[in-house]
């Protein structure tokens, strides 16, 4: 009887086992990804040119289509600018597409004029561009650090403008220690306070008839030193502005009706009675 020939099965090693399989999930991870890569450049590439297609249609159904050209510039302001300096500043003329100027960019030089506080662009198709510009109005006259022979305007937003001298008699804010830019705002809470004296001053008849404010020196911590036209001059607080400004002008009324001249009057005392020397 044959002898049978024993066979001996080698299995492979186990770690063997798991370096094949972690090589067969990471070649899949690799596939995996560079399919996801190339779907990313794709849907990319896709969106590219659908955002180039419609911007070429766009072209030429309006920025380079004649039949929206600018025919009638319609300009106006509501102050002193021209139409010519403001075709200028804008670069805006007859002829130009609707479509194929930047509205914003169109801002941005207009608001860059220290004089322009707002400005409206509007497109009338097929061929009417309008443009409506707000001019910045002086409520008074400012000076800072450095003395000048005339003191710049200010609005009441406190940007500063440059001198008028049709305007030289508005009320002049003084006693400041600040460097003053044409076209800049001043940030300054003193200076905020002063126009919002003259803003409520100039708010209703009664009290322009009575304050007329001729400067405010600022130059005090604890007062304003305001005085007014007709030699008066008033230790202004910087709190309760509307009430203390109609306690004022009251105190005038009154002397005017009683033939007097005010000459001082203190308004940093919160009493009812109001200090007042006369002439």
């Amino acid at each position: 009887m044959a002898a049978r020939k024993k066979t001996t099965t080698h299995k492979k090693p186990q770690y063997v086992r798991a370096k094949q399989r972690k090589r067969a999930e990471s070649s899949a991870l690799t596939r995996r990804s560079i399919t996801i890569i190339v779907l990313l450049l794709f849907i990319g590439m896709l969106i590219f040119g659908l955002k180039q297609g419609f911007d070429w249609i766009g072209q030429k159904l309006y920025a380079d289509n004649p039949r929206f050209e600018i025919q009638h510039l319609v300009i106006s302001c509501d102050g002193k600018l021209t139409e010519d300096s403001i075709r200028e500043w804008s670069g805006l003329r007859e002829g130009m597409n609707l479509f194929e100027m930047d509205f914003e960019e169109i801002e941005q030089e207009l608001l860059g004029v220290s004089r322009i506080e707002s400005v409206y662009l509007e497109r009338k198709l097929p061929h009417t561009m309008i443009v409506k510009v707000k001019e910045r109005v002086p409520v008074g006259q400012i000076s800072g650090r450095h003395a000048s022979k005339y003191p710049f305007m200010v609005d009441r937003y406190g940007y500063v403008l440059p001198h008028r001298r049709k305007l030289a008699t508005l009320p002049l804010i003084k006693g400041l220690d600040l460097d003053l830019t044409l076209g800049t705002p001043v940030e300054n809470a003193d200076v905020e306070t002063g126009i919002k004296i003259i803003g409520i001053c100039d708010s209703t008849g009664y009290l322009r008839n009575y304050v007329r404010i001729e400067s405010l020196d600022l130059k005090y911590s604890d007062f304003i030193d305001m005085r007014l036209h007709g030699g008066i001059r008033v230790r202004m607080p910087r709190f309760s502005l509307k009430p203390k400004l109609q306690n004022l002008a009251t105190v005038i009324k009154i002397a005017n009706g009683q033939g007097r001249r005010v000459k001082e009057v203190d308004l940093t005392l919160d009493s009812a009675k109001v200090p007042v020397t006369y002439y």
